[in-house]
């Protein structure tokens, strides 16, 4: 009696586990028939790439290939979840047939201009790392696909710099409300289109503000995002300039940033964000100048008061 019970459940649970596999091998069909389309994503040819020589272009690639046995398939939708904020579309446009064995492909040309720009690219899928892990995903009458690259950002090494007085860097300034006031001190600080600085909120917000959101919402533009990033440093060189004598190389650095700021060339604004950060990076390890008293690091403090100024400026990157 007893082996006839676990006779019957061995033969209830194995009816159990064929229904299950059939549904996975039914589910798993209908999927095959239904995912009609598959893709494939590459940058520079690859699935991984590291940046890490500024200015870099990333070439992407989309392929998207009809699996069908027997029917033409329909392209939907064609995005990926951060090119498509950088200017990238599908081409040809979707929607779109795609006989079987067939295969369209789409190429994008994404241009860095610096370390912080990657990073700040970065940042768009969420997490705040130096991997540019955006999704493709294309969608078809019954189902989807997604495929992905990885773009790694890491910073290029600065040549050596001959000190003529010491710099401090961002995050010096960022978290010393003292530092930042003897600075303001000497006078308002050009920024171009971004605007002069003349207190000490509106210069934390430049310090603590996100290059990659306004500080109202919404992702910045392209123009916006590098004007920001390059602005920034610009504030910090600046400072670097009036309070410790540092002085960049070339002499007109701070000036051509500021030049810059007031157009749209963002190959220009792009290609300055990098030196000028390396100068503000580049005498960090001298000590300051005597009698001269930074004040503490208060990073909570000075995020509190801190007041982005910027906000959308309608404009975009000129040709």
């Amino acid at each position: 009696m007893l082996m006839n019970e676990v006779g019957t459940m061995r033969m209830k649970q194995k009816k159990q586990w064929v229904s299950a596999v059939c549904a996975v091998v039914v589910g798993g069909s209908g999927v095959a028939n239904a995912h009609d389309l598959i893709c494939e994503k590459k940058v520079n040819g690859e699935s991984v790439v590291v940046a890490d020589d500024y200015p870099y272009t990333a070439n992407y690639t989309f392929k998207v290939t009809n699996v069908h046995p027997t029917l033409p398939s329909i392209l939907l939708t064609a995005t990926d979840d951060v090119l498509s904020s950088e200017g990238f579309t599908f081409s040809p446009p979707p929607p779109v047939s795609i006989p079987v064995n067939g295969s369209l492909t789409s190429d994008f040309a994404l241009h860095i201009g610096s370390y912080d720009e990657c990073v700040t690219i970065a940042a768009q899928d969420g997490v705040a790392d130096n991997h540019i892990d955006n999704t493709f995903t294309v969608t078809f009458d019954l189902g989807s696909a997604m495929c992905s690259a990885r773009l790694t950002c890491e910073r290029e090494e600065p040549p050596p710099v001959e000190c003529t007085g010491p710099t401090r860097t961002l995050g010096f300034y960022k978290n010393r409300i003292l530092t930042v006031t003897q600075c303001l001190a000497q006078g308002p600080i050009d920024l171009g289109a971004i605007g002069t600085i003349t207190t000490l909120p509106a210069a934390e917000g430049i310090l603590w503000g996100s290059p990659a959101m306004y500080p109202a919402g919404g992702m910045r533009s392209q123009l916006d995002r590098l004007r920001f990033l390059l602005a920034r440093q610009t504030l910090v060189g600046i400072c670097n300039q009036r309070l410790f004598g540092a002085t960049p190389d070339p002499t007109s650095l701070l000036t051509d940033a500021v030049a810059a700021l007031n157009t749209t060339q963002c190959d220009v604004i792009s290609g300055l964000i990098d030196p000028v950060d390396a100068f503000n990076n580049g005498c960090d390890s001298l000590p300051l100048p005597p009698g001269f008293i930074p004040g503490p690091s208060t990073p909570q403090a000075a995020e509190a008061i801190a007041v982005d100024p910027t906000s959308n400026s309608g404009q975009s990157c000129s040709p």
